[in-house]
């Protein structure tokens, strides 16, 4: 079986951080040699695997911002590039993207039973932000985060 398919056979989940895409490419390729990019950030084929992936920004090491990493696994390229992305067959919707940083962390947790989602009896743990995403991926860029909620709670409000 192929290493996707060995992969959904066990019980784990890929901790990913999108936002490699940008800072990787494209001396990666160089790196890993053209018959090895298959696999290569290739976030849509484990997420069709079953897979559950969590998103995560790997700070300090890149930004902290969840919002680049959203931009990078949407897009595939870095902030200021136009082309149409490296190995764009693994981009992400920005559904799939927010599922990431969501309900695919809760998965790789062990807490998707409390949380990871909007709904009844689960913990209410969610961001608002100024402007809508979904649609044009380069509003990713510009998001302000007027308020976080933790467990119910204010956690954080803008001034």
């Amino acid at each position: 079986a192929g290493l996707v398919q060995r992969m959904a056979a066990l019980p784990l989940a890929a901790d990913i951080q999108p936002r490699f895409v940008a800072s990787d490419f494209p001396w990666v390729l160089e790196r890993v040699g053209e018959g090895r990019t298959e696999y290569l950030y290739a976030w849509k084929k484990l997420l069709a695997a079953g897979i559950a992936c969590a998103g995560g920004s790997d700070a300090p090491i890149e930004p902290l911002s969840p919002f680049l990493g959203l931009h990078a696994a949407v897009t595939r390229r870095a902030p200021g590039e136009t082309h149409e992305g490296y190995l764009p067959e693994e981009k992400l919707s920005t559904a799939e993207a927010l599922a990431l940083f969501t309900r695919g962390s809760a998965q790789a947790a062990g807490e998707a039973e409390e949380r990871g989602e909007i709904a009844v009896g689960k913990a209410g743990d969610f961001t608002v932000i100024d402007r809508e995403i979904e649609g044009d991926p380069e509003q990713l860029l510009q998001v302000q985060v007027r308020m976080t909620i933790v467990n119910g709670e204010i956690g954080y409000r803008a001034p």
